[in-house]
Order: C-alpha cells, then structure tokens, then sequence
C-alpha cells in the first residue's frame, strides 16, 4: 500500500534550516565560498549577524554540508547550553557547559564517554589526517555563542572554567580550526573575553540581511524546489512589502533600506501566506499588505505568549511592559512588571528585541522596525494558547534551571509532566529526571531518589538501558551521601545489570566502593575498567587520588599523570599535592596545593589532604585547621571512614 505524504510548501517558518532542508536553502552561495575560506585559513573565525539574518541555517543547511561533501574533517555543530536531561546525581562534578558542547560535537559518542572528556581529550580522540596522510586541520564550531557570553546564576563557575578551557584548547591544539557565531549586539562581549585570554588573531565575517534581489532568488528557488511554479511579479511583491514600514493606520510611513530584508521575517510572511496544507492560489491572491502583517502579528503573538506562560506572567502585563517601555505608547496606565535580565534573553532569543551598548549599558529596542506596527495592534486576550506540547514545557523547565530559576523550572515541569499523555514516556522520564535534579540540588535527597525512581520505571518501559543504570547510579550516588553504604552498593550492582557495559556506571561503582571504605575492592573495580577501556580517565583520576591517600605515591602520580586534565578538579589537584608530599617534593607539593585549596573551600576530601599535606611538612597547627575544615565540608561531604582520619588530625594538634 502507497502512503500519501501531505504536500510541501516551500517555507519552513520560524525553525532554522537543517541538513536535511538543505535543497531548499539558497540564497548564500557567495557569503558559503568566502565563510568556508575564512574557517579554513583562520585558527578562529567569528561569524556574526543580527538575530533572525540566518547564522544557524547558513551553518547546518550550507556551509557544512558543503564542506562534508568536500571531505574536510568537521564537527557537527557545536552548542554551549543543551536541553538535554541527565541525572545531575550521577555526574556531580561535571560542568555542563563542557557536557553540553561535546554532547553536540560529539552526537555520535556514547554518552558514558564523553562524560570524562575535557574538550582537548575530545579533539585529540577526533584528530585526522587527510588524504595524503599528513595531519588534518578540525572544523569546530559553536552556535549561539551568546549562551556562554551571558553570566548565570547557577553555572558561574562552571562558566568560567569552560572559557579557560575553550581558549587554552583552542591556544595548546594547532590544528584546531574554531568558528564561533554570536548575535552581533553580544559581539563586544565576545572581543572582550579573547581579549583577555590573549587569543590568536581572529577572523571577522558579518552576514547581512537579504537585498532585494537575494531574497526573490530564496523564493523562487524554494517555491520551485517544493514543486511549484515560480512567480516573479508575486514574489518582487512581497519582498517589497517587507519593506514598507507602516503606522497603527496601515499607511507607509517610511521604508527600510533597500539591502535590509530580514530572512525570518521573510519566512514567516510566505509560511503564513502560502499556508497549511500548502496553496499556491492564497499566495497567488492573497491582498499582501493585509497578510503579511497579519504574518507578523501572528508570530509576535506566539513568541510573546510564550514568554508569558514560561515566565510566569500575564499577558497583560507583559504587553503593558511592552508598550510602555519598547513602542513607548504612553495611552497604557498600570503598575509595570520588573523585567530582570532572564526575560530579556528570552525576548531576544524569541527574535523580538535586540540590545545596544551604551555608556556600559544594554539598552534594549526591538529587532525590526517592521514589527512595530503589527506589535501595536496586538490585544493580549486574543493571544493564542502557549504550546501545550510535553517536550516544549520540559524545555522551557531546563532553559529556567540554566537561568537559575529552580522553583520556576519545578512548577513547569510539574505541570508538564501532570498533562503529558501515557504514550510520551521519553519527555515524561525527562521531566522526573529534571524533577530529581533540582530536588538534588537543593539539597531534598528523599525527594530526589522518589523522582528518580520514578525516571528509572519509565527508562524501563521504553526501553533504555542506559538510561535505567545512569538513573540508578544516581539514587546509589545519594544513598551514600545519606550514609547508606550498603544500599548505595546495592544501587550499583542493579544499575550494572541494566548497563552492565557503561563506562560511568563501573567507574561509579569504583568510586562508591571507595567512600564506603572498601578500597581494595575499588581499586580492582577500577582496574579493570582502565584495562577494558584504555582511555577511561575518569576511572584513572579516581584510582590515582585513592592510591594517594593510601600512600602509594609514585603510583597514584603516574595515574594522576595520564589522566591530566589541563583543567583538575580540586580533589585531584590535593591529591597530587599529598603524593608529592610523601615523597618528601615539599616545594612542588605547596605549589600543587595553594591551586587546589583555591577552589576547595567546601570540598571534605580535598580539604583532608591539604591537612594530611601540613602534617608530612611538620605544620600540624594548619593540618588541624584544614581537618575541622574538612568535617564540616558537605560538597562533597568526608566518606565516613575518612572521618576518622580528620578528627585525629583536628585533635592532634
């Protein structure tokens, strides 16, 4: 039996063009050959435009795929911040702007292995060479990189550190082509930041908004590609028309220059016009000046809708806000809604306002004065319903956890996963996953094992193995943290059963083995894990910081050695500085230790070998000081047979 597919039309609205559109995107071919030409040349290209001009389409529809077809050695697109769900329990120590980034580089890797990469590990396991056996350059590049310019509440430091990790990758791996796209009003942030890490020279490619002529080519070429007739006369009609800039009465007040057609703007006019199901005589027919603002409103309406419900709003207020403050109408009277900076992002993300630098200041107006209109006449009690949709709710629950709204993010994905049908296992397992995660954070530990069970029973149902285990070790990870030894080992041996293979899963286990105070038994857990994998570093730090506090020095350097990471974490940075220690290198040992304690004030095994380092070097007052340190310290708490350890340091003194 032949299934009929529903026809296409020849616009894609809103979403930006992928691989998969990449018939139906033209219109770049020139800015294509001299974009790909600068990436090539250049250790670091920064691609920049306004919102909505097309940097994400220009990279996933046309300049990648050409560069594939040409066999170069490039990443897929690269993004900082991820809507993506993993139990935060499992990977306490990862910063996810990192996870995120080779998450989306790396789509293709098991989730367990790039888990322990830093980005310069990632880039080394993806080295190449070319066709005539010499070293090939890596294409990487990051998309919206306004995520990482933007500071956050919750993942501060954690932005801090991606930035030293990326630039001093990007300065330690030659062949390490990056290309970093940002909004233009955020390119400033962006200069400032290479500025300060002393970056290499830096080529600059501004894309600007379609000409007259580029934008009729864009749609006679789609209209032709989606199986239709082109027609010239309509289509210069409409291009034309998205220029006239019109007042509250509908008249042309003015227009915008001619080279200044907005490329979304264009696509959610003919998205609108041609309609669904497709029809070319609506487009044909269809009084232009009266659609294409009826375009615009439509989709002012649905972004501005979907701030509200996402930022807890009402529309009303919300629209009053935008009155007053953005189209500066006067006629609106009440009490105004304080707009933070989070609600600004996302105005300027939904590709309503921009901002502009001035005096220091981010002043915000919006992104086209072709909306201004359309915005006017906008009534918020007609504004249509925000998405419903499971998926769309449980990302607007993650974008407010990276804003460091976790309240805002629990009461959206409570509802989301109150209404998700039966059938959505997938989004409804997310949203438990998420629900874990922010317990987990604050600290609700029996709030965050009951949602992760309730993950775990979802995974189960699709299934996903995976899944189940990394859920599982999440609820073991806590257990331990609530002095439950033996049912945080039992938790790992259930998450072994249903991922009996994964890297995180069998290092965990190492780990909780160790902080029960079973050493032995984690060593060879671990060990084995190093043998069958080769390149588990995150096994290998772990064995080497358990070496060293049981005074196998020279061992646990060699393991802290090859698993080095330009980028440590406290705990090993103390370790390394305890073996150095026992090994009488005092000077080196003080070294490695004043960079660890630097970032360890809340760490109770970093802060434990910083005692048990004072006390090699004679200074048993400091040791004392830095062990009643570590038995106060909670992330991460002292295992509880170290704690023994550190009262006899405290007392000893």
């Amino acid at each position: 039996m032949t299934v009929a597919h529903p026809p296409r039309g020849p616009f894609i609205g809103v979403r930006a063009f992928e691989a998969r559109d990449e018939l139906l995107f033209s219109g770049r071919a020139d800015e294509i050959c001299e974009l790909s030409t600068l990436w090539r040349r250049n250790r670091l290209t920064i691609l920049h435009s306004d919102a909505g001009a097309g940097k994400t389409s220009l990279l996933r529809a046309g300049l990648i795929p050409g560069l594939e077809r040409e066999r170069a050695r490039v990443l897929p697109v690269g993004q900082a911040t991820s809507s993506r769900v993993w139990p935060a329990a499992t990977l306490p120590d990862r910063n996810p702007y990192v996870l995120a980034l080779l998450s989306s580089w790396g789509a293709g890797e098991p989730p367990a292995r790039i888990a322990g990469w830093s980005v310069g590990e990632f880039l080394r396991r993806h080295d190449g060479i070319d066709r005539y056996g010499d070293p090939a350059p890596t294409l990487a590049a990051i998309d919206q990189a306004e995520t990482f310019l933007r500071q956050s509440p919750s993942y501060e430091h954690h932005r801090a550190h991606f930035l030293d990790e990326l630039f001093e990758t990007l300065e330690r791996h030659p062949r390490l082509h990056l290309l970093l796209s940002v909004r233009t009003d955020y390119l400033d942030d962006l200069l400032h930041v290479l500025k300060g890490y002393g970056s290499p020279g830096y080529a600059e490619f501004g894309l600007r908004a379609f000409s007259p002529e580029q934008a009729a080519a864009v749609v006679n070429r789609s209209m032709e590609v989606a199986g239709h007739r082109a027609a010239p006369q309509r289509v210069a009609e409409l291009v034309e028309e998205l220029r006239n800039i019109r007042d509250d009465t509908g008249h042309v007040r003015e227009r915008s220059p001619e080279r200044d057609i907005d490329p979304l703007l264009l696509q959610v006019a003919g998205s609108h016009l041609w309609g669904d199901p497709p029809d070319r005589e609506r487009f044909m027919n269809a009084r232009l000046d009266v659609e294409v603002d009826r375009a615009l409103n439509g989709f002012c309406a649905r972004a501005l809708a979907e701030v509200a419900a996402d930022y807890e709003l009402s529309p009303y207020r919300l629209e009053t806000w935008l009155r007053q403050k953005i189209l500066h109408d006067s006629r609106r009277f009440a009490p105004l809604v304080e707009v933070r900076g989070v609600l600004l992002h996302a105005l300027e993300d939904h590709r309503l306002l921009k901002a502009l630098q001035q005096h220091g200041l981010r002043l915000h107006q919006l992104r086209r004065r072709r909306l201004a209109a359309p915005l006017r006449r906008l009534d918020a009690t007609q504004w249509p319903a925000p998405s419903a949709d499971p998926a769309a709710r449980l990302s607007a629950a993650v974008r407010a956890c990276w804003e460091g709204q976790p309240e805002r993010a629990r009461r959206i994905a409570e509802e989301a996963a109150f209404a998700a049908p039966g059938t959505a296992l997938r989004v409804r397992a997310d949203l438990q996953s998420l629900l874990g995660n922010i317990a987990y954070e604050q600290d609700e530990l029996d709030e965050a094992v009951a949602r992760y069970r309730e993950a775990a029973k979802l995974y189960e149902a699709l299934p996903d193995g995976t899944a189940v285990g990394w859920t599982l070790t999440a609820i073991g990870r806590i257990a331990l943290a609530q002095d439950k030894q033996s049912d945080a080992i039992e938790e790992l041996h259930a998450a072994l059963g249903r991922s009996p293979h994964d890297l995180v899963v069998r290092t965990t286990l190492g780990q909780v083995l160790w902080e029960a105070g079973e050493p032995q038994a984690a060593i060879t857990v671990l060990t084995d894990v190093i043998d069958r994998e080769g390149d588990a570093s995150e096994a290998r730090r772990t064995r080497g910081e358990i070496l060293a506090d049981l005074g196998q020095a020279t061992s646990a350097l060699q393991d802290i050695g090859q698993s080095a990471s330009r980028w440590p974490q406290p705990s090993t940075r103390a370790a390394r500085a305890l073996a150095l220690a026992t090994l009488d290198r005092v000077e080196a040992a003080g070294e490695e230790l004043s960079s660890a304690i630097a970032e360890a004030e809340d760490n109770g095994p970093a802060l434990l070998r910083a005692a048990r380092v004072h006390e090699l070097t004679g200074d048993v007052t400091t040791a004392a000081e830095f062990a009643d340190q570590a038995i106060s310290a909670r992330h991460p708490r002292l295992p509880r047979h170290q704690r023994k350890t550190a009262e006899h340091l405290r007392d000893g003194a």
